[in-house]
């Protein structure tokens, strides 16, 4: 049985940036094992959400962005560590000098680049999961060694590195060629089966995976339709 408190729970969320509103209104809940899509046409509002919901961007004050298990007091980057993010921001301020190991590990502390070499149990966890992606025999290249479909499949290695509670992916198969994209498109759907809790950004409706529970179409920042999945 799924546990009652929701992982993420938005209430009367606003969004202003730059003194525009973004996001307008939102009330929803995320519980373990959900799969949320997130659609709509450019400039409605996705990857602001996203980054609202990750904890980069906050809520205006009569709203709220609760995450379970992080109260007053306790910081953000808690949070951040059982999150598994792709978004392309965070593929542009990839040190490029990094190693594909590294890289990785970065995953595991939510942070951009390394302050510290990794440990060896941080390297074993890395490639393991590159190999999960196919993609361990670039562990000791740089960054900027990689295509731009070798880098998008080390992005996904990082975001799943923790085994996180929840996976927030934004255009995750943007740009990508259609066997890079498929083979990383079963590997959502085995986190889904796996009851990871899943929120996807897309604005492409070939991107919808097979196993979404739930739906949130926005326009101008507001929602048109939140609730379950609806037929497709």
């Amino acid at each position: 049985a799924r546990a009652t408190e929701p992982l993420l729970a938005v209430r009367n969320g606003w969004v202003w940036l730059d003194g525009q509103v973004v996001l307008r209104h939102l009330n929803f809940q995320i519980r373990p094992g959900d799969c949320w899509l997130v659609h709509g046409p450019n400039g409605s509002g996705k990857s602001t959400l996203l980054r609202a919901l990750y904890g980069d961007i906050g809520v205006a004050s009569q709203g709220q962005i609760r995450r379970r298990g992080i109260e007053a007091g306790v910081p953000i980057s808690e949070f951040k560590r059982r999150v598994g993010l792709i978004a392309p921001e965070l593929q542009a301020t990839q040190p490029l000098y990094l190693k594909v190991a590294e890289a990785v590990v970065s995953g595991l502390h939510a942070s951009v680049g390394l302050d510290a070499p990794p440990s060896a149990a941080e390297h074993q966890q890395a490639m393991r999961i590159l190999a999960r992606f196919g993609a361990a025999r670039l562990a000791r290249r740089t960054l900027r060694e990689l295509s731009y479909g070798q880098l998008r499949r080390v992005l996904f290695a990082r975001a799943w590195v923790r085994e996180p509670d929840i996976l927030l992916l934004d255009e995750p198969f943007a740009g990508l060629d259609v066997g890079t994209r498929t083979a990383l498109a079963r590997r959502i759907d085995q986190a889904i089966k796996d009851g990871v809790t899943i929120v996807l950004v897309t604005h492409d409706r070939r991107d919808w995976p097979a196993g979404a529970t739930h739906e949130l179409q926005l326009r101008t920042g507001a929602a048109v339709y939140c609730g379950e999945m609806r037929s497709r």
